[in-house]
Order: structure tokens, then sequence, then C-alpha cells
């Protein structure tokens, strides 16, 4: 598969200090916004400069398929090279070396195991030459059982261009009868344990240098790419046990237990000192930790916002930021030159949010990600030597420049006292005052909604709908109370979190009371089910992506894929067993007989996040009950859409679904 070039316009160029003005003008709300241009795949979702700073790679989408496309910045009128990747579902790219790149991809295939056929999404890096545009699968499965996971990217070693570290789950090469995940044909079994391998980027070869156990599940390591700290789970307690060693070539040691509730990340610049994270005045913050001596000192933290995770250097091994979401993602820089230009580049966009996302090896030019909050995001190269700053690419060329909708901030006080935070999408030129409204809660649940463009929320704008996305108690970013204040209350005070805020809208004047339709995915769509469940005077239709109907069900399947995974959601939600009766309570199929709106259930036959029955279950209670419904089927599909082709005909369908019901 060959590809072109996708530019949206002709590049720019202007000194830092200068402004330009992004506004364009808004579309008539008569010319209906086409789900294909919204649905589609980002024309460019991600972009990384070579360590010599002359080559970009870009992740460039075409429909459905993917290419990975390398940009000559020397020679600019050179046509790109690059491999077409299909329509695998690419995720992250990282320069190895000014020749190679590692690329994180997945898909999903069917395949035979002791359980019967399952669906299993693979995640794989593989490393791609720019010189003989070849890629190379690395780290694939093993004799005897399948490895879904990819693993971590831990170091690409400075003092060999050629190799690299990775930290992933595989089987410990050593063979037991007293059980595990592994079985082979002489009934023996290997545990599967999390282990470092050295992987060279040019044949594909790894070389196993650390051994976990079944209970490790991190590895930090230095900027040899040798492994200084490694972190396993208390199975007594469930915690973690922190394990060091100064000298790389020595045994481990257990740590005191007064730093195992650090999260760790990297070394840091000082002796026997780590980056780790903790909460500081209930925020999640970056802490200096000493294991020397024990001291321990704040690095970041945000008085309003948690961090949400870092910014790390393959090449160094280390981190040298955080990232945190206010009503942008934002960046803070550990080093002052750094922040400098963070600085410098958020004053040359007024109105943005620059996101320095890769930079060459000597740090003068650098790859710009910039978010607006009433258009979606663009592609930056700065020359700091130069002083220039030239957009590369426009996520979506079709609408770069066209406002037919902005986001704003709404939010309200619970009749408990929490700030409930949230935002609007608002159609341009479009009335604040009795609009219908789509109500959007997000995944996760522990994640959030922002101010960012998303083409969902923006796709409904433009189609007239004012759509309110708010972050209900659980969502994070908002302080470790915040989210605990979630912990078993899915269908109760989350949900009411949304019900209050969609009746806020309405005594404001905002919302029109008779045409309101709630709408999600993941757990969104499990607050969609809810909402026509549990409150069904408040809706008027609800749809349903990939969303959750029966609780102690979701729970049981976790149980039997981890006992980890059991934990965490147990911990959030409630026990399958001692709680089943208040989860039941709460699971919309076991409510159906009191939905009121007509409900859309929209599956992903491919998904291996929230399984297709959690969908059918609902549809076989609603047929039960008499209660109108609409069911659509997206084969060969997974949890998150990441196909234009599922997008399109979500939006598609749900728009029509809609329209029917509370449309002008």
């Amino acid at each position: 598969m060959s590809y072109q070039p996708r530019h949206s316009r002709a590049v720019i160029s202007f000194f830092l200090g200068l402004t330009v003005s992004m506004a364009g003008a808004a579309p008539s709300m008569a010319q209906k916004a086409d789900p294909t241009v919204y649905g589609a795949l980002p024309s460019v979702s991600e972009a990384a400069i070579s360590p010599d700073g002359k080559t970009i790679a870009v992740l460039q989408n075409a429909g459905d398929a993917t290419g990975l496309m390398f940009y000559d910045l020397d020679n600019p009128d050179a046509a790109p090279k690059g491999v077409g990747l299909g329509e695998t579902d690419a995720r992250d790219i990282v320069w190895a070396n000014d020749d190679r790149v590692f690329l994180l991809a997945s898909q999903s295939s069917q395949v035979s195991t002791l359980s019967g056929i399952d669906t299993i999404e693979f995640f794989r890096w593989l490393t791609v030459s720019k010189s003989k545009e070849k890629a190379k699968i690395l780290l694939g499965n093993e004799p005897g059982f399948f490895v879904a996971n990819a693993g971590d990217l831990l170091s690409v070693m400075p003092n060999d261009p050629k190799k690299a570290v990775f930290a992933r789950h595989s089987s410990s090469g050593k063979r037991t009868t007293s059980g595990g995940p592994s079985r082979l044909k002489d009934n023996t079994v290997q545990p599967f344990v999390y282990s470092l391998f050295l992987v060279d980027a040019e044949n594909g070869s790894q070389k196993r240098l650390e051994t976990g156990d079944e209970y490790t599940i991190d590895w930090i390591v230095n900027a040899d790419g040798e492994a200084v700290m490694r972190i396993d789970i208390d199975p007594a307690t469930g915690g973690k046990k922190v394990y060091y060693r100064k000298d790389p070539k020595a045994r481990f040691e257990l740590m005191d237990q007064n730093i195992w509730n650090f999260d760790f990340y990297s070394q840091a610049d000082k002796p026997d000192t780590f980056f780790a994270g903790a909460a500081a005045n209930n925020k999640a913050a970056v802490f200096e930790v000493n294991l020397a001596n024990g001291d321990r000192s704040i690095v970041y933290s945000n008085p309003t916002y948690d961090v949400a995770d870092m910014i790390y250097d393959p090449r160094k091994a280390k981190v040298t930021g955080a990232r945190y979401v206010g009503d942008l993602s934002r960046s803070y820089h550990f080093d002052e030159t750094q922040r400098a230009t963070q600085d410098s580049l958020r004053n040359a966009i007024p109105g943005s949010e620059p996101m320095i996302i890769s930079k060459s090896a000597d740090g003068t030019r650098m790859v710009v990600k910039v978010l607006y909050t009433d258009h979606p995001p663009q592609f930056y190269l700065y020359d700091k030597t130069a002083g220039t700053l030239n957009m590369i690419a426009a996520s979506y060329p079709e609408l770069d420049g066209k406002i037919v909708a902005k986001k704003e901030k709404y939010d309200y006080t619970s009749p408990d006292g929490l700030t409930i935070h949230g935002y609007l999408t608002v159609p341009a030129g479009g009335s604040k005052e009795n609009a219908p409204l789509i109500v959007l809660p997000h995944g996760g649940p522990e994640s959030r909604a922002d101010q960012e463009f998303d083409y969902q929320s923006f796709f409904y704008a433009a189609r007239g709908y004012t759509v309110y996305e708010p972050n209900f108690r659980g969502s994070e970013g908002y302080g470790v109370s915040f989210r605990t204040a979630g912990y078993g209350e899915w269908g109760r005070k989350m949900q009411d979190d949304i019900s209050n805020g969609v009746k806020k809208l309405i005594s404001d004047g905002i919302a029109d009371s008779d045409r309101i339709c709630i709408v999600g995915s993941s757990y969104g769509g499990y607050a969609a089910l809810a909402g026509a469940t549990l409150t069904p005077e408040l809706y008027a239709c609800a749809v349903s992506i990939n969303g959750i109907s029966n609780l102690p069900g979701m729970l049981g399947d976790v149980a039997r894929d981890s006992s980890l995974g059991e934990q965490y959601w147990t911990t959030r939600i409630g026990s399958r067993y001692r709680d089943n009766d208040q989860l039941t309570a709460v699971s919309p199929a076991s409510n159906a007989e009191t939905a009121g709106a007509p409900i859309l259930l929209i599956v992903s036959k491919d998904d291996v996040v929230v399984p297709q029955w959690q969908s059918t279950q609902m549809r076989d209670a609603l047929k039960q009950n008499g209660k109108p419904y609409e069911i659509v089927e997206l084969p060969g599909e997974d949890h998150w859409l990441s196909t234009s082709t599922a997008r399109t005909e979500m939006l598609q369908r749900s728009i029509d679904f809609i329209d029917k019901h509370i449309g002008q």
C-alpha cells in the first residue's frame, strides 16, 4: 500500500513572539456535519523526530489503513518513505536510532485456547527501518501459550543504538507441576512472569536479562539498561515490595516498608534517588526519594489537579517531567530551560496548549502537538536555533480552522457539597437556552473529560445539540478523596452526580427537559443504561456503546482473568459475593422493566474489555419486558472503535436515533 503526504494547507512559519490567528468562519447550521468527516481517524495521530533532528516519523491514517511515514526535514521536496500497516491499530512511536523506530500496535484475533475460541487483542512492538522500509515484529508468542501484551520500552541504549531494553510478561523458562498459566504437553507448566529483555532493533533477536517471579509488576533500569529496582506485589497483603541494588551486578535487597506506598518511575539525578509518585495534600504528586537515608521531597505538585502521567525519555531511562490535565493537558518539565521553551510556545499560539511530544537528542528541534478548545489539534515543528515554528499537519484537515463548536466549563455543587466539574460543547452560533441536550458521561470510570476537541461531542454539537460531559465523583484528576468518593457508588452517587448536573442545566434554562438523551461508551455506556432504568423520567432516549449491564457478571469475568484485576474492581464496585444484591439492584439488565425511553445498543463483536454478552443480555431483558430498543453490531471491531468505519457507523446510527427522539 502506498501513501502520499497529506498536508492540510501550506506550511506556515513565524518567529516566537509573533502570533497567528487560527479561527475560521463557522459553517451554517443548515449544513449538517458529515459523520464520515468526524468519524475518520485523525489524518496524523502521532509524530516524532529522530535523534539527529533530520527526520520526522508520522503515523498517518487513510480510511481504516495506517502508514508509518518518514519525512526528510533537510529535503522537504523528497517523497516520503514508509511502510503500510494495513488495518493494524498503531498506538505509539519511539525512535531507536536515526534509522529505526519502535512502533507499538495492536490487532484482535480469534484463537483456540484451553477454554475454547477466545478473541484476544494482541499488542506488539515492531521495529521499522527508514532506509529499508521494512517492519519486524518483536517479542512475539512463545511455544505453548499466547502472549497478549507487548511489554514496556524502558531504555533505548545510548551506547549501543541498535539495542533496547523491554519489560514484558513471558514464561519463566523454569518448569514446575505446581500450577500456572502455561501448560505444556508433558503436563508441566512454566510460571508467567514479568522479566527484562535486551532486544536487537536490527534483527529482532532477544536475550533475557532478568527474570521476575509471578508477583513482579515493574522494573526500573539505569541509563545503561541495567536493572536497579524490582517491584513486586506482596501476596499476603496486596501491597507492594520494593527491591533495590546500588550495584547492578549485586543482589537485590528488600527496602523498608516506609517507601512501599510510592509508585517508582525512574532514577533521579543524585545517587540512590528515584522519582516516585504519591499523594501530597490529597493530590497525586512527584517526589524525589532517597533510598539510602529515607529522605523525600516534592519535585512537582499542582494545588488543583493530580499529576496524570510522567514524561519519560527512554534515551536516558529517566523521567524528565510530568503532565496534568486542567481544562487542557499541560506539561511541567523539570529542566528550567525546557520550561522556558514551553512558556514561549504557549505565548506564540494564544488560546492553545502546546505540548512538546518529541525532541532531537540535542534538544534543538521539537515536535509540538497543539491542543485547542474549539477545533482539532495540530502538529508543529519548532526549530529552536532558527526560532521558527512550522505547522506540519492538522489532525483533521477537513475541520482545520472551522469553528463548529466550542467547549465551555460547567461546574455545579452537589447536594452533599462536592464540586462536580464538567464541560458543555455548544454549537457555534447556537442558542444556550432551552436547547436539546446530549449527556455524554466518560468511560473508565477513573478517567475524565476535558476541554479539548473530541470527535463525538463536536459532531453532536455540529448537528445542533448542546453536549454535557460531567466529571462525576470517581473521576480522576481532582485528588485522591474525589476519586475514592466513587468507590462502591456505581448507579448511586456517581449516577446522582450526572442526574443532578442534568437537573441543574434544566433549572438554568439551558436544557429542554423534554429533549434529553444520554449517550456513553464503556462505563459511560453503563451510565447511559443506568440513567434509562434508574432515572427514566430524565431521558427521552439512551445510547450505550459497549456498555455494562450486569455488574456481578462483570466481576465474575474479571475474576477468571486476573486475581489482581478482581481485587481492583472489588475495591471500586463491590464484592460479587458480599454485595451481590446491591450490585444487582443497580444493574440495568435487572431493571429493564423500569426503562421508559427507547434504548440503542451499539456493540463491538471483538471487544475484549467489555464482552458482547453484556449488551446482548440487556437486549434480551428489554425484549422480555416489551421495551423499545435497537441493536447495532460492529463485526471485527474493538472496545475503542479504532477504525473509521466503526466510528462513522456509530456516529451515523446514534445521530439518526437521537434525531428521531429529541430532534427539532
